[in-house]
């Protein structure tokens, strides 16, 4: 009998690094691709430019016409509340992951996205009721097992005396206010600035906005945009730094963490989502309030700085929690349990 057919359901392509639903398919897919016989159906290039209307939409009204392609599944896998709304009026099983912890209309890009939430609310009370599976990336849901982020690279280990610099990875947008990054960089010492650049990887909405203010600070030489990276190139670049900047209002378990760990790279974060539950307070990083003042988060790039070898060890040991080839055994099994 020949392999099992698995559509896997996506908003964007596998290819792009940022989001965290194409890296943590992408680093399921070689284990997948082993076990089943895989079809993707993900946004289209050339829907994906469209900017003036919410993608989230676009790829509603593009699965509707994927009917067909959808029926000739065994079993759906989607990561997108959209994706899995509208496999749920089909008759093949699916399983679904909650991405985040929250409604994703919350911080939407765009305006009118908090109009939509109820919308939204609606749609995830139906995927519950009707998926035969469910997972969460996020922070943990009554009756919901969890699911790590899955890390797949081939990146080696620096040792700390090559590593220099900071690091932000991830979409430039509101939610992760990078803006503040940048002032409290500008806040550092001279010296401190000098031996560690801020690198920050991705693109957003507000990647003008964020290089004009590096301007108007007279940082151009200290923070560099490296733009979009593919993913292994990403990885790379993080294992050459020292320490992974985060401060979002709103996350669920964000993939450049998992990543960062993966090479040895603590992580100073707000306590958002499920952060907490990987990251432990001077241990492998420090995880601070939303509300956070600047001098906290400042006094905890000097701690690690100053103790940085055992920082670095404990960030790698934290990361066996994410090994891709075992998280995906125990999903493939579990998929295998609802095929008839």
């Amino acid at each position: 009998m020949g392999k099992r057919r698995l559509g896997i359901v996506n908003s964007i392509s596998i290819k792009m690094s940022y989001g965290g639903v194409a890296p943590f398919i992408k680093n399921l897919d070689p284990f997948m691709q082993e076990e089943f016989d895989v079809s993707y159906m993900v946004l289209p290039g050339w829907l994906e430019s469209i900017k003036v209307i919410p993608q989230r939409f676009i790829f509603l009204l593009y699965l509707l016409g994927k009917k067909k392609q959808l029926n000739d599944c065994d079993v759906i896998l989607s990561h997108v509340p959209e994706g899995s709304y509208i496999v749920s009026f089909g008759k093949i099983p699916f399983i679904h992951i909650f991405h985040g912890n929250s409604n994703p209309m919350s911080h939407s890009r765009y305006w009118y996205g908090k109009y939509f939430k109820s919308v939204f609310d609606r749609m995830e009370q139906r995927i519950i009721r009707t998926a035969s599976l469910m997972y969460t990336v996020g922070v943990e849901r009554k009756g919901i097992p969890k699911i790590f982020n899955p890390v797949l690279h081939s990146v080696k280990i620096k040792v700390n005396s090559e590593r220099s610099g900071l690091v932000f990875s991830g979409r430039l947008e509101k939610v992760k206010n990078i803006d503040r990054l940048i002032r409290m960089y500008a806040g550092l010492p001279e010296s401190v600035q000098n031996e560690n650049p801020f690198y920050i990887a991705g693109t957003g909405t507000l990647e003008g906005t964020l290089k004009k203010l590096v301007s108007f600070l007279g940082l151009e030489n200290k923070i560099i945009f490296l733009g979009e990276l593919k993913n292994e190139d990403m990885v790379e670049a993080n294992s050459t730094k020292k320490i992974l900047l985060m401060a979002s209002s709103l996350e669920g378990m964000p993939m450049a963490i998992a990543e960062a760990l993966s090479v040895g790279v603590p992580v100073i974060s707000t306590d958002v989502g499920d952060i907490a539950r990987i990251i432990k307070n001077n241990v492998n990083g420090f995880l601070l309030p939303v509300t956070f003042a600047d001098d906290e988060y400042m006094e905890c790039i000097y701690r690690i700085l100053n103790d940085y070898d055992r920082f670095s060890k404990n960030a790698l040991c934290s990361a066996e929690i994410f090994r891709s080839d075992k998280i995906a055994a125990a999903l493939i099994s579990d998929i295998n349990s609802i095929i008839k």
